[in-house]
């Protein structure tokens, strides 16, 4: 999954934008709260495989007790910004709901 400027991660991880140098401190990761919503996207468009891919590689970024952050470095898996970070598991459960009900549906 590549965003329009066919920079995309390729994992599908979802980020905020592509910049060198935002004159924030710090590096930019992916926002696991927006790749949550793409798989849930996914799963209520009907493409139930690309959701559970996708889903499946942004579960992985959790740590042991399954928490997740803000971000992840896709890169080296570390994560980055606030943790844990509510609304990324807010994210995952809704993700989850959606996947589950859609591979329901094709069942």
């Amino acid at each position: 999954m590549n965003n329009e400027t066919g920079k995309g991660d390729p994992k599908g991880f979802v980020h905020r934008y592509q910049v060198a140098d935002d004159g924030l401190p710090g590096r930019e990761g992916c926002f696991l709260l927006c790749t949550f919503w793409l798989a849930k996207a996914s799963a209520l468009a009907g493409d139930v495989a690309a959701a559970r891919d996708l889903f499946d590689h942004a579960v992985a970024c959790a740590n042991d007790v399954g928490l997740v952050a803000e971000e992840i470095d896709t890169g080296s898996g570390e994560m980055l910004g606030k943790f844990p970070q509510p609304l990324s598991h807010i994210g995952l459960v809704n993700a989850v709901w959606a996947i589950s009900e859609a591979e329901s549906a094709a069942d």
